[in-house]
């Protein structure tokens, strides 16, 4: 599945997107989810209620927030998403650059040029989505880098998501989010504790240290297993 926003203040503009998205999911066989946004304001707000997306098509030229202004506070949220900016000029080049744009498309766009663009993304997409943790908090499905998260935390019925910069908190248990990450280097330290071996900064036999400073106990029986299982990754890496 494939996320995708398109935002401009051109409802008609809007639909023919739409009908590409369409035809490129059918003729490619693709799962393809696509929300419109008539506005960068709504766009911005859809991302503070929790939501987020894969690609945006993004209209410069808007009334109110222009598409400069969106994904500036876009990216204040999310670093990762592809951003293909529209617009009639190509005037605006050179200051689309600090929010780095996947791609530019000029209008009226051709479906050759939206297709082969699109094509593009899909290949980043995917080779991107492989490394994301995704998560379902309330009705918003969201995802997080999995170089990004520094540990998971059994809290209850909750499991708690930490990152640098923020947490998540969702419905789940420890168990199951430790089994979908079975591929990357995740390591159990404690019955409440799961962390991201990548973000240690030093390890010690009963407790380690993350690269925000966190200090988190290791658990008795986990121990030995723990220090061969460091031991070895920590080695493969130098």
């Amino acid at each position: 599945m494939i996320k995708i926003a398109i935002c401009d203040d051109n409802p008609a503009f809007t639909g023919t997107i739409q009908t590409y998205l369409d035809q490129i999911a059918e003729e490619y066989h693709l799962s393809l989810e696509s929300s419109i946004f008539l506005s960068g304001s709504t766009l911005v707000q859809d991302y503070q209620n929790g939501n987020c997306y894969d690609l945006i098509f993004l209209d410069i030229e808007m009334n109110g927030m222009d598409g400069i202004e969106t994904a500036r506070a876009i990216r204040e949220q999310d670093y990762h998403v592809l951003i293909v900016y529209i617009s009639s000029h190509e005037e605006y080049l050179r200051q689309l650059f600090e929010a780095e744009p996947f791609r530019f498309l000029k209008k009226p766009v051709a479906y050759e040029d939206f297709l082969s663009i699109f094509l593009q993304a899909q290949k980043r997409i995917l080779a991107m989505q492989n490394n994301y943790f995704c998560f379902r908090s309330g009705k918003n499905l969201s995802k997080v880098l999995c170089k990004d998260i520094l540990y998971f935390e059994s809290a209850g019925r909750k499991v708690i998501l930490h990152t640098q910069r923020t947490t998540y908190e969702f419905y789940d248990k420890l168990n199951h989010v430790e089994e979908s990450l079975k591929d990357f280097p995740f390591a159990r330290i404690h019955k409440a504790y799961l962390v991201n071996i990548d973000n240690v900064a030093s390890f010690q036999y009963e407790r380690l240290a993350l690269t925000d400073g966190t200090i988190l106990n290791i658990s008795e029986k986990n121990r030995p297993k723990l220090r061969n299982e460091f031991w070895h990754y920590f080695r493969k890496e130098d």
